[in-house]
């Protein structure tokens, strides 16, 4: 058995590496389980959940090869000092997985971000918001936590120093995808079976979630894309929306590394 770590910031091109994975490693999977939220990830552990902590450790027993999601910071994985069952467990994973990380330009990440949760103020106030996506069970809001675009650099540079782990590039697994791949899969001692699949966004929205609702409840196989809300991970969405110079400056500023220490 196997387990494979895909971390990331949220809207990084998490769900292209999984169903890449999923594509080219025969008897690979990601859970989707009736008794697992629809957007299962490692941090949904932290509900405490019995039947979920039950159901998920039964999927990694019974398959060879099994992908988790995580948007979680490298010590909200590898926690200090685990407090029950579900910490350590989440704890297990971390240090027993092949770890990978995906980023993708930050201008990009952000404005993807804004467009999935679609909040009903301005782009550039939401930069300034605070960081929402703290594990409370296990930190306090900290410095990096100020706004959006502090918290982003600080999640890529701390996956960064972790020597584990292999950081992918979204850019160069969308453009250049079987050499990053193979790149991939070979860290991971996977075999290469060629040619290489690359998984499509869905034409069909509508019928994409309606096989990945039935999926989750035992019926048919997965959709070649997990993803929630799949889009086309267009590059330079920055360019559409950082069009105003005080938020240009505010990122520069909050993406110098001295501002993540």
């Amino acid at each position: 058995m196997k387990i494979i770590l895909i971390s990331s910031h949220r809207r990084s091109g998490t769900h292209l590496l999984i169903d890449s994975l999923r594509a080219n490693i025969e008897d690979s999977i990601f859970p989707n389980h009736r008794e697992l939220p629809a957007d299962f990830n490692l941090g949904t552990l932290f509900s405490k959940d019995e039947k979920i902590f039950d159901t998920f450790k039964l999927l990694i027993k019974n398959n060879s090869t099994v992908i988790i999601k995580s948007h979680l910071l490298p010590d909200e994985c590898n926690i200090k000092n685990p407090k029950d069952k579900f910490e350590t467990f989440i704890k297990e994973i971390y240090n027993s997985s092949k770890k990978l990380y995906i980023y993708r330009d930050g201008k990009d990440t952000l404005v993807s971000l804004y467009r999935f949760l679609k909040p009903s103020i301005p782009f550039s106030e939401f930069l300034r918001q605070k960081n929402d996506h703290i594990v409370k069970e296990i930190r306090l809001e900290k410095k990096f936590d100020i706004n959006r675009i502090l918290y982003w650099s600080y999640h890529v540079n701390q996956w960064k120093l972790d020597k584990s782990v292999k950081n992918i590039s979204f850019s160069d697994l969308n453009s250049d995808f079987e050499s990053t791949l193979c790149n991939v899969l070979q860290f991971l001692h996977c075999p290469i079976i060629e040619p290489l699949h690359k998984p499509q966004i869905p034409k069909n929205k509508l019928l994409h979630g309606l096989r990945k609702k039935l999926n989750h409840y035992g019926i048919g196989s997965l959709p070649e894309s997990s993803s929630v809300r799949p889009n086309k991970g267009n590059a330079n969405l920055g360019i559409q929306y950082f069009n105003d110079d005080s938020d240009s400056e505010f990122y520069i500023n909050n993406t110098n590394i001295n501002a993540v220490q």
